[in-house]
């Protein structure tokens, strides 16, 4: 998909009511910092750099006051409900250099497993990689057809574009079959009643308590 041109404005008025007035407006507060330089607050259109960040993009190309640049997408801030973008930290970088970013893993198959009364435990949904801006991909896939019950992918694993470097540990697991917890049998009522076993004869009804003398 060819990347759309965001068109920015600059923000004049910093703040929270300020910031609060321009999502009202439809535009989405920004700020961009990095390479030394001092940061520069805009605004850019909600929808269009939403749309891109739902296909993918790391990189915006930005239109601001007649001249183009790209910026890493360094951070997305979000409401309390985790639902609507209200902020972004973009990062000036240079297209030859390499960047330290996080991408999503995404798995793909049906574990061998299951049908082996497993379940697919998925505990690492991102990993660290080192690349070009330029190389940055989307999602890292990988196929888990292959696991059977007690084996696990490991970050190792994973095939990776060319041009990536993962940076964390390969040994680290991201995604394993294992088998559900089995429930522990039912026990007898009367063996496990935890009653206390009478002993000697039943007392009359009337009948006094014997002496402790």
């Amino acid at each position: 998909m060819e990347q759309m041109v965001l068109k920015a404005e600059r923000r004049v008025s910093l703040g929270t009511r300020p910031a609060r007035r321009v999502r009202e407006a439809g535009r989405l507060p920004a700020v961009i910092y990095g390479h030394g330089e001092a940061p520069e607050a805009i605004s850019l259109d909600t929808h269009d750099a939403l749309l891109e960040l739902q296909h993918g993009a790391r990189v915006f190309t930005v239109a601001l006051e007649g001249k183009q640049s790209q910026y890493l997408v360094k951070a997305v801030q979000y409401d309390y409900l985790g639902t609507n973008a209200v902020h972004l930290d973009l990062m000036r970088v240079d297209l030859s250099e390499k960047v330290q970013i996080k991408i999503g893993v995404e798995l793909r198959g049906i574990p061998a497993g299951i049908a082996e009364g497993g379940v697919l435990d998925h505990s690492l949904n991102e990993i660290e990689v080192e690349c070009l801006v330029t190389h940055i991909p989307e999602t890292i896939v990988a196929n888990v057809k292959h696991l059977g019950v007690g084996e696990a992918l490991l970050v190792g694993d994973l095939e990776l574009p060319e041009g990536v470097e993962v940076l964390t540990d390969r040994e680290e697991r991201i995604a394993a079959v294992r088998v559900l917890a089995e429930e522990a049998p039912a026990e007898e009522a009367e063996e496990e009643s935890g009653q206390p076993e009478v002993i000697g004869r039943p007392k009359e009804e009337g009948e006094s308590p014997a002496s402790s003398d």
